[in-house]
């Protein structure tokens, strides 16, 4: 009887401490939807403030200047042969608006010459492309199999003098689709976003600002039927970066990476019959990083990257007809990278490549288009 007792006892045990997901896998697909929105919000934002800022050319910037078309001969000297002609209009720190000794020229004293009026109220406009193929993990739950693409559209504009530096302001916006799926489930996701940026510059220094809304909306196919449900996201980040010339073609940018996203989610009734309530998410991520870009020679540059995202999480509650299932919870990961860029014309052009390793394990790789007036 006691011998008896104490199987029971460990049976019911072992009930109550196996994890739900096991069972009922397709009430997590809002926690799955919602912590992918906050690696796709983070991926929106490194890569926008990244394109508004300016990819390696810009950050070599102090040299490349000297390349510009419309500078005398005499100032020119190898910097042109060396980067290649580049257009009128651009970043400041690019084009000349820093004077010798350090200080902000005005812009009709600033080697781009001209007044105000002179200048585009628009600087440039650019299309970006990435694609995303890698594995989710997350703590007593299968992985998934995550395919997405991020299409961003952007328009930069207002440099002016601020203080010691030069501020610009953009916005932008795009479309976010994919899938995430494995035995259990599969879950097609599709939705889009918009949002604002601001940068300031002092010479070396950049800090750049982005706050964005988007919205996806979600269905969930599972055994049981197919469950469709919203999830809306705002968000907002603060990157700020440090550019270390070792010689004139050569540059260490050290960063560090600040950003939150809250997720409202959804409450609905599962194709189950099952009564699924959601908690709205918010989400820290903190992530350094440090890049080398290098001038490989006419007008090539070349970048390798490394950064490391630290995920903070905060609610998420799951409820099933009333009951609290156990939360999922993912690892941070790293991301590391190439990328390679050429300005032509008026047109620049970079193409990226990069791993995830962590609590996101795969690849990603894109283009992006950048044209200045």
């Amino acid at each position: 009887m006691k011998k008896n007792i104490q199987l029971i006892a460990i049976g019911l045990f072992v009930l109550c401490a196996y994890d739900a997901s096991a069972s009922s896998p397709h009430v997590y697909a809002n926690y799955i939807t919602a912590n992918n929105i906050a690696a796709i919000q983070h991926s929106i934002a490194t890569n926008t403030m990244r394109t508004f800022e300016g990819n390696a050319a810009a950050t070599l910037g102090g040299i490349a200047k000297m390349a510009r078309s419309d500078v005398m001969p005499s100032e020119s000297g190898n910097a042109r042969d060396m980067y290649g002609t580049l257009p009128m209009y651009g970043r400041p720190h690019l084009y000349g608006e820093y004077g010798d000794d350090g200080t902000v020229n005005t812009p009709d004293t600033g080697r781009s010459g001209g007044d105000d009026a002179s200048r585009p109220v628009l600087n440039s406009m650019w299309f970006n492309w990435q694609h995303f193929d890698e594995d989710v993990g997350f703590s007593n739950y299968d992985v998934l199999d995550t395919n997405y693409d991020l299409l961003s559209f952007g328009v930069a504009g207002g440099e002016a003098q601020w203080g010691i530096g030069i501020s610009e302001w953009g916005f932008y916006g795009g479309y976010v689709g994919g899938k995430q799926g494995n035995e259990s489930i599969d879950i097609n996701e599709n939705g889009g976003y918009f949002g604002l940026y601001s940068g300031y510059n002092i010479q070396n220094f950049n800090l750049s600002f982005i706050a964005n809304i988007g919205a996806v909306s979600n269905h969930a196919s599972s055994e049981f039927g197919t469950d469709g449900f919203s999830t809306p996201w705002v968000g907002a980040a603060l990157n700020a970066t440090y550019n270390i010339p070792l010689d004139d073609t050569f540059t260490i940018q050290p960063g560090i990476y600040a950003g939150y996203t809250w997720i409202g989610s959804a409450d609905y009734i599962s194709a189950s019959g099952d009564n699924i309530a959601n908690s709205n998410f918010n989400i820290f991520d903190v992530a350094p990083s440090i890049r080398a870009i290098k001038h490989i020679g006419a007008g090539w540059f070349g970048y390798i990257g490394l950064q490391y995202v630290f995920r903070y999480d905060y609610n998420g509650d799951i409820f099933v007809n009333n009951e609290k299932y156990t939360e999922l919870f993912s690892d941070d990961y790293a991301e590391y990278g190439i990328g390679i860029e050429k300005s032509i014309d008026r047109f620049n052009i970079a193409l990226h490549l990069n791993r995830h390793d962590g609590g996101r394990t795969g690849w990603n790789g894109g283009v992006n288009i950048k044209y200045i007036f």
